[in-house]
């Protein structure tokens, strides 16, 4: 067995970054971006007005107080959009909405709230003000030609908008990859099927489908295909020819039809590790495809049982799907702490998985293993809360394990 830390630093070293597409702006939030961006523009673009209030001369305030307001003739109103058709000489003042241009001539605001009326068509002003008061000036967030983003940064809504104010409608992004999803196995039937003797239902395939989903990642599901080499062989063929990540459940492990790893031999996949020390999940097979002048392509053999392979799909798949995508892959964190409330046996030269219902306590959290555990037992699961981690032997009670929510 290979210890998972390595088994991921070997996915990472075998995951490609994937090449650029254009992606609707709308649509671009938490894709990675495939080249560095540059402002076209100035933000602003213009010199504007911060407040409601008065473009003015900053000096025509100076000796304003109190005692010995100043009052000044207002030109015409400036709302935003507008352009302005006068200029601002001494003694005048232009009323002006936030976002307006400044006028020719004006460089101060003050706030409408400072200010008030005066004689006829006029505005009366007790204070100085200092000059580029409340005034957003052309290029101060963005200069004309600078870097507004650079290749790999993940993109936010922040982002969009910065974008947008460029004028953009589409942006260069690494592309998704393209996903299949397969079951394997003879006892697999459809969950529209009525059960039969000796048949379960299929519920790997609609359970990696969903974490997929949830990820944002577009899967292909392939259905069921029978513990039969060329049945098996003719459907792994045509996937891998259509995608960047083929995942299969069930068939990696030793059991007498348990044919997938050799099948993916036939077809030209390389196996990179089979079998990884952790539980549940321990006959994880993962493998690449590799051809001149296309990306290689990765294939894993996850666990027929659904809770090893929804295990194996959060701790190895999500990060690759990350790595090609551009992320800075990493492993689910367990950051969080929680004190055993009973002792629980863990095998010693495993990374031991274990289910629990999660609570606040004194100091922290503390964690009620759920039992009996099973990577078959998907209402154990379903009843889970949070998942923690045990490196090898057996869990004490009032001992600290790393944990972190399960959503």
């Amino acid at each position: 067995m290979i210890e998972p830390d390595d088994a991921l630093r070997l996915i990472f070293d075998h995951a490609p970054v994937l090449g650029a597409e254009k992606v609707p702006l709308a649509s671009a939030v938490d894709r990675v971006l495939a080249a560095d961006v540059r402002a076209a523009v100035a933000l602003p673009p213009f010199d504007n007005s911060a407040m409601d209030g008065y473009a003015l001369r900053a000096a025509d305030l100076r000796d304003a107080t109190p005692e010995s307001p100043v009052e000044l003739a207002v030109l015409e109103t400036v709302r935003a959009g507008d352009a302005g058709r006068v200029e601002v000489r001494p003694g005048e003042a232009v009323r002006i909405m936030t976002g307006a241009p400044m006028p020719r001539g004006a460089d101060s605001v003050v706030m409408v709230e400072r200010t008030e009326p005066g004689a006829a068509g006029k505005v009366r002003l007790a204070a100085a003000t200092l000059e580029r008061s409340h005034v957003r000036a052309r290029g101060e967030d963005v200069a004309e030609g600078s870097l507004l983003l650079e290749k790999g940064a993940l993109l936010r809504p922040y982002d969009v908008a910065l974008l947008a104010a460029q004028g953009l409608t589409e942006v260069p992004a690494v592309r998704l990859p393209r996903v299949a999803v397969l079951a394997t196995g003879d006892e697999l039937i459809d969950a529209r099927e009525p059960l039969a003797p000796g048949k379960i239902r299929n519920s790997n395939g609609p359970a990696l489908l969903a974490g997929l989903s949830r990820w944002g990642v577009p899967a292909e599901d392939l259905g069921i295909a029978p513990d039969e080499p060329e049945a098996l062989r003719a459907v792994l063929a045509s996937a891998l020819e259509r995608c960047d990540v083929l995942l299969a459940t069930g068939g990696v492990s030793v059991g007498d039809f348990d044919c997938t790893r050799s099948v993916f031999a036939s077809l030209g996949v390389r196996e990179v590790f089979w079998k990884v020390a952790i539980k549940p999940g321990k006959p994880l097979f993962f493998g690449t495809l590799e051809a001149p002048g296309a990306p290689t392509k990765l294939a894993f053999g996850l666990p027929g049982n659904p809770i090893a392979a929804l295990v194996c799909l959060e701790e190895f798949v999500r990060p690759a799907l990350e790595k090609l995508q551009g992320y800075a892959p990493k492993h689910p964190s367990y950051h969080l702490a929680g004190v055993a409330l009973d002792d629980y046996p863990a095998p010693p030269d495993r990374r031991q998985y274990l289910f629990c219902r999660a609570r606040p306590a004194p100091g922290g959290h503390e964690l009620e293993i759920i039992r009996p555990q099973g990577s078959a037992m998907m209402g154990m699961a379903s009843r889970a809360n949070a998942l923690a981690v045990a490196p090898g032997g057996r869990v004490r009670r009032g001992g600290v394990l790393g944990f972190r929510w399960l959503k």
